[in-house]
């Protein structure tokens, strides 16, 4: 897959809650005036009662619930350049090669590189955004990461060992030295415009690539730009991580696995899921601003209706202030261009389903969401059948919370 194919695929990301209102299908009814028959719906063989998340794998999931917790101490891109306002959907729990793909930060590098790179990783987060929606031949990106490892010792040698990654194809970049930050490893792609920096402070790996595609088209070589940026995350950075307590190594296994009592209501991912991204666990509604298209309309609408946490698993849930304001969430969010109404499943009509209709190929054409007390439910998937067997388990195993 090419750069403008990925880019293209981030693009359609980026409309993920932009549902739409046009298109085939009725108008449902509001939750009030809609009487669902829970033994009338098809759930297929998904869950349809509240059920604890056990982990396949215990010692995965802690590093996993690391990584989420990790989430509020890691600066939105926009915190560090107020320009970066356009989030890429590149947001990743960092746990290992497996557990990031092609928008994560670590898109450009060899993942083989990667592990080897990596002993004594425990857990990371990381995000991505830039200053103009059209990130082809416009302005710039910032794809951002924060990993813990398990000492200093691990943290100091994987900047150095991450800095050798092969980056974009090129394994002989140009040297460069940050002044503000010169134990940091920079790597300088003249050919791409892209800037890559690796600076461990304690047990903390920082880790920044900066792409310029404006100058790239311009051919205009300035590296000075992308190296400010570098430096200026790094410092944000800093700051935000003194106010963050990694969990002792020798404790992680302690993790509560749903410390909101938040994910008993969630549709568990099935094993060997593909519709899934790359979060499992919960965010405070801060860490998920990440997920937003824009962060600042994100903000104003998660403070509008109170949403305090947003769950992911099979699909996404999100906690609002009440009733009224689940249901303005499901309003809000469906509404936009690219999608287009579709029949709602037989039994849940309340429920809105669209098809995606935009100009390039996109993994998950079919999505619904639902609301029911203060939680509103999205899914999605690939086939319609599916979408309305997942959103159909998911409105049973909030009605089934006694």
């Amino acid at each position: 897959m090419d750069k403008l194919q990925v880019r293209a695929i981030l693009a359609a990301v980026l409309a993920i809650t932009a549902l739409t209102a046009t298109g085939c299908g009725s108008e449902p009814k509001s939750a009030a005036e809609t009487t669902v028959d829970l033994t009338k719906l098809d759930t297929g063989s998904y869950a349809t009662k509240p059920q604890q998340l056990v982990p396949k794998d215990a010692a995965w999931m802690s590093r996993n619930l690391e990584a989420m917790r990790l989430a509020d101490a890691v600066p939105l891109p926009q915190q560090i350049d107020p320009a970066l306002t356009h989030n890429l959907g590149g947001v990743h729990a960092i746990v290992d090669v497996e557990s990031f793909g092609s928008s994560s930060p670590f898109a450009s590098f060899d993942g083989d590189q990667f592990t080897a790179a990596t002993p004594g990783l425990i857990a990371g987060f990381g995000t991505a955004a830039a200053s103009n929606a059209d990130t082809k031949g416009l302005g710039y990106t910032l794809r951002h990461s924060v990993m813990i490892f398990d000492s200093d010792a691990a943290a100091t040698a994987a900047a150095t060992a991450l800095s050798g990654m092969r980056f974009e194809t090129i394994t002989t970049p140009d040297p460069l030295r940050s002044t503000v930050y010169p134990d940091a490893h920079v790597v300088w792609i003249p050919r791409f415009q892209a800037l890559s920096s690796w600076y461990a402070t304690g047990r903390y790996v920082i880790g920044d690539v900066v792409n310029h595609h404006e100058n790239l088209d311009l051919e205009i070589s300035d590296p000075n730009v992308l190296l400010a940026l570098s430096d200026k995350a790094i410092g944000v950075t800093i700051e935000r991580l003194k106010g963050f307590q990694p969990t002792p190594v020798d404790q992680l296994a302690a993790l509560p696995i749903d410390p909101q009592g938040f994910l008993r209501l969630a549709l568990i991912r099935p094993d060997g899921d593909q519709t899934a991204f790359a979060l499992q666990g919960t965010l405070s509604r801060d860490a998920a601003l990440h997920r937003e298209d824009d962060p600042n309309e994100g903000r104003a609408l998660f403070d509008r209706l109170g949403v305090d946490y947003i769950g992911y698993g099979a699909g996404r849930l999100v906690r609002t202030r009440d009733a009224a304001a689940a249901e303005e969430y499901v309003d809000v969010e469906s509404v936009g261009r690219v999608w287009y109404r579709i029949d709602s499943p037989s039994g849940l009509q309340n429920a809105r389903c669209v098809k995606y209709q935009g100009p390039v190929v996109f993994q998950f054409p079919y999505r619904c969401m639902v609301a029911h007390g203060r939680y509103a439910a999205e899914m999605w998937s690939q086939q319609p059948q599916d979408l309305y067997q997942r959103i159909s388990a998911q409105y049973a195993i909030l009605a089934n919370d006694k």
